[in-house]
């Protein structure tokens, strides 16, 4: 039996509230380059790295793209990975100095498709962008999400590709709008965390969890998925 997601969605929201991912008026390319530097990170580590870009103005596509690899490295590197994150930072900015005016062109699998021919764009991260850079609808399909299904007794695809299968009549089903699957993803990675907190306390006297943050960007104050390189 599919998964009802709505009934997802409602009991989420009841548990934890709104989490208001990536509020109106943040720059979608900033959200997109914190979606790279979370890879395998903490978001905390991330979010150096982004304030730095910042700092130096760097936080604008064509800018970013025409800076040298070195100098990106330099601001970057909290975010660990520094052979990959700058290379793949300014593969991202290229695409979007060169695309992102014609995205609204583009259909949501056209769309998809260029994302992932970017260096260091795999699936989740081009759903993540999808979704909060560009308002087009996308479910990430990431632990978070595979851990909260498997607990209400689903058995989920190990693959992210067959997980996106599997959970697609689940999905037409639910009818969510794109703000609605935003905050889906939101409160399933606030599950998670306090899932993740709560089995630590025993172990660490209440110290957090380490590895807490997204795919993709969250809210300042929370942290998410952190997409794995895919």
């Amino acid at each position: 039996m599919n998964p009802d997601l709505r009934a997802l969605y409602t009991e989420l929201l009841r548990a934890h509230g709104p989490q208001g991912w990536w509020w109106p008026g943040e720059a979608p390319f900033e959200i997109a380059v914190g979606a790279i530097l979370v890879q395998r990170s903490r978001w905390e580590q991330a979010d150096v790295a982004v304030t730095a870009l910042r700092a130096r103005g760097l936080l604008e596509a064509a800018a970013l793209a025409a800076t040298p690899e070195e100098e990106v490295r330099e601001l970057v590197r909290a975010a660990g990975f520094p052979s990959q994150k700058p290379r793949r930072l300014r593969a991202l900015a290229a695409w979007w100095a060169e695309r992102a005016p014609q995205v609204p062109g583009l259909t949501d699998a056209e769309l998809r498709s260029e994302l992932r021919g970017v260096d260091g764009v795999g699936e989740e991260t081009a759903d993540a962008i999808s979704l909060y850079c560009f308002g087009r609808p996308a479910f990430l399909c990431d632990e978070y999400a595979r851990r909260a299904l498997a607990e209400r007794g689903h058995a989920v695809p190990r693959s992210y590709t067959a997980f996106a299968r599997w959970i697609a009549p689940s999905l037409e089903e639910a009818a969510f709008t794109v703000a609605e699957l935003a905050e889906l993803h939101g409160l399933i990675v606030e599950e998670g965390k306090a899932a993740a907190l709560a089995r630590s306390r025993p172990a660490v006297q209440g110290r957090a969890p380490s590895g807490l943050r997204p795919s993709s960007r969250a809210p300042r104050a929370a942290a998410a998925r952190p997409p794995a390189a895919r």
